[in-house]
């Protein structure tokens, strides 16, 4: 959350609906009228955050949150209009201000990389972030996230489309790749490391013409644990991304 400068005016900001207000700290002040306000937007973000952390995104309600905070859900919407609100103002939240760092890279592509390992942290921090629904960033996080990104792909020659796509692809790949990798570490089929299922199967690939499947059977990969490669996997993602925009902003 954000405080609005001194001077920022009610009139300025009352276009934006109640959720941008809130998360650009321009809403308006609490009625004077009435019982003093227990509990505030951080508060309440604060345990949204501690109840997905424990149990994602299907353990989250405004009933269990008032339950959180000692309050009746009731009360909960003097604060946000709606489940849609909570959202929205959640994930800026969790997503938290991107650490600004002094050092310094050679290459564009270094500096790149180290921004989707960065966003990549967060997604770990906080796993049900990758199931919020996708958003056009406009909560102040989520901006200021972008706002380095495309600083960050200022040299690599591609036009303001070119760039804000790229944006698009490196954020979409950070957020995927987070989700798959954590829904391979809490798979719990059969088909783990050392799980006859994989015996089974292998000689049924060869017979349903699945030769090269057969050949990464036999080799045994499938029986390697995904968390064993998971930061490789990142890492060739990222690489495969950057080589196609060097190679795309040199055309």
């Amino acid at each position: 959350m954000t405080k609005a400068p001194p001077d920022a005016s009610h009139e300025k900001n009352a276009g934006l609906p109640g959720g941008l207000r809130r998360a650009w700290g321009v809403a308006d002040p609490a009625p004077r009228r009435g019982p003093k306000a227990s509990l505030s937007i951080p508060m309440i973000l604060d345990a949204a955050v501690s109840l997905a952390d424990a149990e994602g995104l299907q353990g989250l309600s405004l009933v269990r949150i008032a339950e959180q905070l000692g309050v009746t859900t009731n009360a909960l919407y003097r604060y946000l209009d709606s489940r849609e609100e909570l959202d929205l103002l959640l994930r800026d939240h969790a997503l938290g201000a991107p650490e600004r760092t002094e050092r310094t890279f050679d290459r564009w592509q270094d500096a790149v990389a180290e921004w989707a390992r960065s966003l990549r942290a967060r997604y770990v921090r906080h796993p049900w972030l990758a199931d919020l629904s996708v958003r056009v960033p406009v909560t102040p996080h989520a901006l200021a996230w972008l706002e380095i990104l495309l600083e960050r792909l200022g040299g690599s020659g591609l036009d303001d489309v070119g760039t804000l796509r790229a944006a698009g692809l490196l954020d979409g790949y950070v957020r995927w790749s987070s989700a798959a990798a954590r829904d391979l570490a809490g798979n719990r089929t059969p088909v783990v490391e050392g799980s006859a299922i994989i015996d089974l199967v292998g000689p049924l690939l060869v017979e349903r013409g699945m030769p090269r499947i057969a050949a990464l059977f036999d080799g045994g990969l499938y029986r390697e644990s995904p968390e064993r490669h998971e930061d490789a996997d990142f890492e060739f993602g990222v690489g495969c991304i950057l080589a196609g925009l060097t190679a795309s902003s040199a055309t």
